[in-house]
């Protein structure tokens, strides 16, 4: 399967599962799919991260090698749609120490910013909580971000993830507290 062509064909679920199965947990494969996401058509582009944030979900090894690639790409500031993929894997990845920083930067302005959209911001609270874990002394800032978007109540689902992270992340607080 010429991959880039499958997924300028159509964009639909049906048309993701297709590669999908078709890279199944061949990383040469994964690897041509990923190389699609970072140069690819527009369409395939799209495609692409959606296919990526699949795999990633049920087989995080195959992205792992890619962290870095992947904070780099959101830096150049893709589309939306993009984002919300991209931001999403780092649900499903154990976050490489070398982008800790990057990340948090980029996630914390996404929260931060009135332009993203409400899904980015949900997977940025979560990839944000992950880093907090390692780094107990970041999570006020991320809380007090957190606190605002929750008052301002934009959407049931952010306002609902934002109140999950929020007791996750004094969870953390709590335990660097006892020591």
């Amino acid at each position: 399967m010429d991959i880039e062509k499958q997924l300028s064909r159509e964009t639909s679920r049906r048309n993701w599962d297709k590669v999908i199965a078709h890279v199944g947990e061949d990383q040469e494969r994964f690897a041509d799919l990923f190389n699609i996401f970072l140069k690819g058509e527009s369409n395939a582009i799209l495609g692409a991260s959606q296919a990526i944030g699949s795999i990633s979900e049920k087989q995080p090894r195959l992205i792992q090698p890619y962290a870095n690639d992947l904070v780099g790409y959101l830096k150049s500031d893709p589309i939306d749609a993009v984002k919300r993929n991209t931001m999403r894997i780092f649900q499903f990845i154990d976050i490489p120490e070398e982008v800790e920083g990057d990340l948090f930067d980029i996630a914390m302005n996404y929260l931060k910013s009135i332009e993203v959209a409400i899904t980015v911001k949900a997977f940025s609270m979560t990839a944000l909580r992950k880093i907090c874990a390692k780094y107990p002394e970041l999570a006020h800032e991320v809380i007090f971000q957190i606190e605002i978007l929750v008052k301002e109540q934009v959407s049931a689902g952010l306002t609902n993830r934002g109140e999950h992270e929020l007791i996750k992340l004094n969870k953390i607080l709590d335990k660097t507290m006892r020591f």
